[in-house]
């Protein structure tokens, strides 16, 4: 991404200097400017070019250039974010994420929100740490700060071209100046389509993974009167990109209900993985197989809009007043996601379908009956059209609005900040979930025990209150104290409910299953049932409020060894607030809050400037006590057995280190490294993994957690002529062996019993317990590369490049979606050629 620089002739002149000394950046992770060395917490940051160079697309691309930052997939849209072992791995759009995002210190509440392409960035900071004491949403494992390009009074534009793999060309360019005195703006525009997609069906000639994203922002600086200045903000951005299908591992289907589940596993016979393995890309090696139902197209369909306003205004020499406010609009119109990794089968397959355990029974009577399976809308479909194993619609919207108002004074001996806070987010999502021909919710061969799709919907307002305090005391030269508090004051109104929208038998299905009672449910309403097994039974919407409130804290101190070295030391106390799942809801108790998770944070650090200015070395090793640790998980169930829910994890810990390093060993050559290692373990807690067993999770690692990530990068860069240079980089990325499901350290699974006496007991009796492997990612290497030219004074730039040159096949996620296990790959190798024009 070409990037803001002051004028053609500044720039010249600190191109030398920059290339032989360490560049010491400053950033803003406490609210204000300061050097990186200054600040006692781990930071990471990249500048604009490092991030273009790269390929750092979205926030989930950070994942291959930060150890200890985790992205991974969902079956339903959101992206999870997991830092130091951190992650909330729920894939509601109303969840939110341990791990903040902001745009110049406003958030983006909702990690769906996150998934837009980056555009027009001066750099990125990652903070790693519970930052609850200054940014405005609680976040127990760190965030992640955009800082987009500002206007300035000079005139500066740039473009960048770059042509790639599967067709795919992307533009993105920027104008920038002065419009009056006091008046600069900035507008940035960019667009990625791709005219082929990536994954190849297993099945057919098919093909997924287009692209076609667009993004735009328009800025304003504006100066009012002397002491006084506003920053506007519009943004804009769509994408209608492939949304990514998982490659399927094995079938496992479950029959609901027991001995009076008398349906047919029609796709039995074709995902049988000994006859058919070439369906199952899971269990290989090829990063682009998939597979998906056939007359589909999975794909997104967001849009967002967003506006806001930093207004700064100075009270004094040494006091300012910072407002931001901000508003961003999501909508969802319609995207779709292939959760079963299976083209189906057509109608008029089921309907010549024969045999079967019922029939047998029944001495061949229901020959051609099995075409009873067709519930709801695809009783009428056509022979020829698909009926798919698992499938996701969503619609839906999202409205968050912030407000933070704060005071910063600059002291001798003090900096403080202090001031209040306020956000107000509104979701309102409808997920419809089409299962097809699943075998747990086929029951029987007839109208009325068996439902292909249900509807999740949600409504969900939550409302954050804070007051926050920070000061660095400056005690002397050497010694820096900062200690950090902040009350926050978080409430979720919820109205939610699991709705039928595909066939008239639901009253006659609660009538066989729950005890006779007949819940009157009509066509398109509720059927989560509320006091289940009770008189009072009856199904409809649940209504609930979950308020909570948190005092989060932060004490550090830094001090300096040398000029150019410092040590520092914090202890800190982070808070992410609870919220409501969006599932398919049999009964109330699905739909029950997790409630807010806390993680104390125990940190000490080094940052060095070393070798004259040609080298910056960077350590911290950390201890975390994480509580009441948020997680998807599963609790039983009448009829379903278990199913999907939220919970929490009683006691875990994290402990690890991390160093950085940057080095210019020689004229030109720049290398950069970092490595992390984390131990993971829970201390204290029990539930469900993905396969349904109830297991004492004590021993078990944190999901998605590598014991071990390491990066490197190194750039040489040549004068090849008096006006052109040449470059050639390489960069690394290496991670071990990561667990995407609980990894147990016992033998038995433990005994469930549930709903007893009733005709819908529930009696799980214990079982041997082995850890399934295939929720292991195994360890992996990603390669990249990049060879250019350039013009000495930065005007224009050219590079060839490679990502993930070796093709090496790796998954950010394995999970259990339904009746399948299955895996979501990352991205196979692309070749590029980008150009890069700027004009000062």
């Amino acid at each position: 991404m070409s990037f803001n620089v002051n004028a053609q002739q500044v720039q010249s002149k600190k191109t030398a200097a920059d290339k032989s000394k360490i560049e010491i950046i400053e950033v803003t992770a406490q609210k204000r400017t300061q050097s990186i060395n200054e600040i006692p917490m781990a930071i990471t940051a990249f500048n604009a070019d490092q991030l273009s160079e790269m390929g750092i697309e979205d926030t989930a691309d950070l994942a291959a250039i930060v150890p200890g930052f985790n992205y991974s997939n969902t079956a339903f849209g959101p992206p999870v974010y997991t830092l130091r072992g951190v992650g909330f791995n729920e894939s509601s759009a109303q969840a939110t994420a341990t791990v903040g995002v902001y745009i110049d210190e406003i958030s983006i509440p909702f990690p769906i929100m996150t998934k837009g392409i980056i555009i027009d960035i001066e750099r990125v900071e990652i903070l790693k740490g519970p930052q609850g004491t200054l940014y405005g949403s609680n976040a127990t494992a760190g965030a992640i700060n955009y800082i987009a390009a500002k206007p300035s009074d000079y005139f500066d534009a740039g473009i960048k071209a770059t042509l790639a793999s599967f067709q795919t060309y992307s533009g993105e360019g920027f104008l920038n100046g002065s419009l009056t005195e006091d008046l600069n703006a900035r507008f940035a525009l960019k667009i990625i389509h791709s005219g082929e997609g990536w994954q190849q069906s297993v099945s057919r000639d098919d093909t997924l993974g287009k692209q076609d994203k667009i993004a735009a922002r328009l800025s304003f600086d504006i100066n009012i009167g002397a002491v006084t200045n506003a920053l506007i903000r519009f943004g804009y951005s769509k994408d209608r990109s492939d949304s990514l299908a998982p490659q399927a591992i094995e079938y496992l289907p479950a029959k609901a209900g027991g001995p009076v589940n008398a349906s047919y596993p029609i796709f039995e016979p074709i995902l049988d993985v000994n006859a058919n393995p070439h369906l199952f890309p899971g269990n290989g090696d090829d990063i682009s197989a998939a597979d998906w139902t056939a007359d589909r197209n999975p794909a997104l369909a967001h849009q967002t809009t967003s506006i806001s306003l930093s207004l700064t205004h100075e009270l004094s020499s040494n006091m300012t007043l910072t407002a931001l406010t901000g508003y961003t609009k999501f909508k969802d119109n319609g995207s779709e996601y292939e959760r079963g990794g299976t083209a189906g089968v057509t109608a008029g397959f089921i309907r010549k379908l024969t045999g079967g355990p019922l029939d047998t029974l029944l001495g061949g009577s229901l020959a051609n009956f099995y075409e009873g399976h067709l519930h709801g809308d695809y009783f009428t479909i056509p022979d020829s059209e698909y009926v798919p194993s698992d499938y996701v619609f969503q619609h839906g919207k999202i409205d968050s609005f912030s407000q933070e108002l704060r005071i910063t004074q600059a002291l001798n001996d003090v900096v403080w900040i202090a001031g209040l806070y306020y956000s107000k987010s509104n979701v309102d999502y409808k997920t419809t979930q089409d299962w097809g021909l699943a075998t747990n919710v086929n029951i029987l061969p007839m109208s009325g025990f068996g439902f292909n799709k249900l509807r999740n919907v949600i409504v969900q307002a939550t409302t954050t209150y804070g007051i926050f305090a920070n000061a660095d005391w400056n005690i002397n030269d050497e010694l820096t104290i900062t200690t950090g508090l902040r009350y926050t004051e978080d409430t979720a109104d919820y109205t939610g409910c699991t709705e039928d929208i595909g066939g008239p038998g639901v009253a006659l299905f609660n009538q066989f299953f729950f005890a006779g009672e007949d819940s009157g449910t009509p066509v398109n309403g509720c059927v989560t049932v509320i006091d289940f097994g009770m008189d009072s039974q009856r199904t409809g919407q649940i209504i609930d409020t979950l308020a909570e409130n948190s005092l989060s804290w932060r004490l550090a101190a830094n001090y300096k060894l040398t000029q150019d070295s410092s040590v520092y030391a914090s202890y800190s106390r982070g808070f992410k607030a609870g919220s409501y799942p969006s599932l398919a809801a049999i009964v109330s108790s699905q739909l029950d809050p997790v409630v807010q998770e806390q993680l104390d944070a125990y940190e000490i650090g080094m940052k060095s400037l070393l070798a004259e200015g040609t080298a910056q070395l960077n350590m911290s090793i950390f201890y975390y006590d994480y509580q009441d640790k948020q997680l998807l998980t599963k609790k039983t169930i009448p009829v379903f057995r278990t199913a999907f829910t939220l919970g929490n994890m009683d006691d875990s810990f994290v402990q690890g280190i991390e160093l950085d390093l940057k080095w210019l060993p020689l004229a030109g050559l720049t290398v950069m490294a970092a490595i992390g290692v984390l131990d993971t373990e829970i201390t204290k807690g029990d539930g469900f993994n993905q396969l349904g067993q109830s297991v004492v999770f004590a021993g078990s690692p944190l999901p998605f957690t590598s014991k071990f990530q390491a990066n490197i990068l190194t750039k040489y860069e040549w004068n090849i002529s008096d006006s052109l240079f040449a470059f050639v980089a390489i960069d690394g990325a290496y991670t071990s062996a990561y667990n995407t499901d609980f990894k147990a350290e016992v033998t038995m699974t433990t005994q469930v019993s549930d709903f007893t006496g009733s005709p819908v007991e529930v009696n799980i009796p214990p079982q041997s317990y082995a850890y399934d492997n295939r929720f292991t990612q195994d360890d992996y290497i990603i390669v990249n590369v990049r060879i250019g030219i350039g013009n000495i004074n930065q005007q224009w730039k050219a590079f060839l490049w490679a990502r993930n040159l070796t093709d090496e096949y790796f998954v950010s996620s394995v999970v259990k979606n339904n009746e399948m296990i299955a895996a979501y790959s990352g991205m196979t190798r692309t070749f590029g050629l980008t150009f890069e024009y700027n004009a000062f």
